[in-house]
């Protein structure tokens, strides 16, 4: 019984050992965020269960950037569905990182972008600093009518127009890059009351739009940073 018993140890530990594999993630760190994001399509995983040498390793990865800003990395993980608690319960899953092996190869995700990249392109909003929209509603405590029948978008066209939504109303106006910079003036919008989480969605995202936020490409993403969010954009053209 007791050789049996080590056997089905072994087994186990060998059957950890061999779910840890090289990945490529995106890390971000900020303010009840420390996740990788990883996958086609992309699910993201909160960490657990690393040693403190290796969250030390991978926070000097983003050292010295805004919080939240996401960094391509090479990475030898385990990847789990389970969630973890706390603010863990509101990713895909888990992950517990064994060796950071340094950035990738290709990273992308400072491709600098000019306002003619964004003529006749459109975005949907995804996810909201790393997180997907409806687990940030619950962050915020709403729990109804999740995520918002409008789903956030920007829509740019010639000479600098551009039209969207923030989830409640419709708005237009005028779009600039100056220094990695994206600019919107000029904004005007519908009237529309909304309630719950598409209310306090709104009101996020004009506050944001008021100032220049950072902009960048992920691929096909569009990320817009403030000093304080993130904005993850997923390109949606429009099929006729």
């Amino acid at each position: 019984m007791g050789r049996l018993v080590i056997a089905l140890l072994l087994l186990a530990a060998s059957a950890c050992v061999a779910a840890a594999r090289q990945i490529e993630g995106y890390y971000r760190f900020g303010h009840e965020v420390n996740t990788v994001c990883s996958g086609e399509p992309e699910a993201c995983y909160w960490l657990v269960d690393t040693d403190a040498e290796i969250r030390q390793q991978l926070k000097q990865q983003v050292a010295g950037l805004a919080p939240y800003t996401p960094v391509c990395l090479e990475l030898v993980a385990e990847i789990s569905a389970t969630r973890a608690d706390g603010f863990g319960r509101d990713y895909d899953g888990s992950i517990r990182v064994r060796e950071v092996l340094g950035r990738c190869a290709a990273e992308v995700v400072a491709m600098a972008t000019q306002l003619e990249d964004l003529q006749h392109r459109r975005w949907e909003l995804h996810r909201i600093d790393a997180v997907k929209l409806e687990d940030f509603a619950r962050q915020l405590g709403y729990t109804d009518d999740i995520p918002p029948a409008k789903v956030p978008d920007l829509d740019f066209g010639e000479q600098g127009f551009v039209s969207g939504n923030t989830g409640c109303n419709q708005f237009q106006g005028q779009a600039r890059v100056v220094d990695s910079q994206l600019i919107l003036s000029q904004l005007a919008t519908t009237a529309m009351l909304c309630d719950g989480f598409a209310g306090e969605l709104e009101i996020q995202l004009q506050l944001l739009f008021r100032n220049p936020l950072v902009i960048a490409r992920d691929g096909s993403a569009l990320i817009l940073r403030a000093a304080d969010r993130e904005l993850y954009y997923r390109l949606r053209d429009w099929v006729n």
